[in-house]
């Protein structure tokens, strides 16, 4: 558990972090203006906006990477564990929860075209940066320590909140179908983050599985 009380980032980097999470619904629905297909402007505005958090953010992610480095045997077994809880969580969502994932369908992916390969980078690698950066923005003041289990959950629920509002569909039944998949989602990510001091396993895990799961929706 990181014993880490005093915020690295200023309040102004995590406004601005989160402004660029939230311009994504929004400058999609202005790209597909120019275009017939809405999950086409939300790949393109996925990818840019990730693009510029990620840039933005990048001092951020060379320190996860070197704790990464530092704790590689324990990065692994969590990012395998992250892999099996955000796999099963995946498809809890999607079948039983009838969820709305940021997650295009498999007969959407095909019909896509050449699209296709922009479409699994958006809401595979480019999501997961988003989600895990987005995260550690929004609760990176929270003072957790000794206070792991309840870390967790006030970040699965500030960061589930902001995500179920943001990237869903405003419809009262949409939502409640879908806050669960958020709320358990940032619950595992705090998870892994908590254990390894890095937010790099929670972005391979959950890049991993949102790209096996397309990959698996067009075989």
């Amino acid at each position: 558990m990181s014993n880490k009380t005093v915020s690295t980032l200023s309040g102004k980097h995590i406004l601005i972090s989160v402004f660029l999470i939230i311009l994504i619904r929004p400058l999609s629905y202005a790209v597909n203006m120019l275009t017939t297909d809405y999950w086409i402007a939300l790949m393109a505005s996925v990818n840019l906006c990730s693009s510029a958090l990620i840039a933005y953010n990048w001092p951020l992610i060379e320190r996860h990477t070197e704790r990464s480095r530092n704790m590689i045997g324990d990065s692994l077994l969590f990012t395998g564990i992250g892999i099996v809880l955000i796999t099963a969580l995946t498809w809890f969502a999607g079948s039983f929860l009838k969820a709305e994932l940021l997650l295009p369908s498999g007969q959407l992916l095909i019909g896509v075209g050449y699209a296709r390969p922009g479409m699994m980078i958006a809401f595979s690698i480019m999501e997961a940066c988003m989600i895990n950066i987005g995260f550690k923005n929004l609760t990176d003041h929270m003072d957790v320590r000794n206070k792991e289990l309840q870390a967790i959950l006030i970040s699965a629920i500030i960061f589930g909140l902001f995500t179920t509002i943001v990237f869903t569909t405003w419809d009262l039944m949409v939502l409640v179908r879908t806050l669960p998949y958020w709320l358990l989602l940032t619950a595992v990510l705090s998870y892994l983050y908590n254990q390894c001091h890095s937010i790099i396993p929670g972005i391979v895990s959950f890049t991993i599985v949102n790209l096996a799961v397309m990959i698996m929706a067009i075989i």
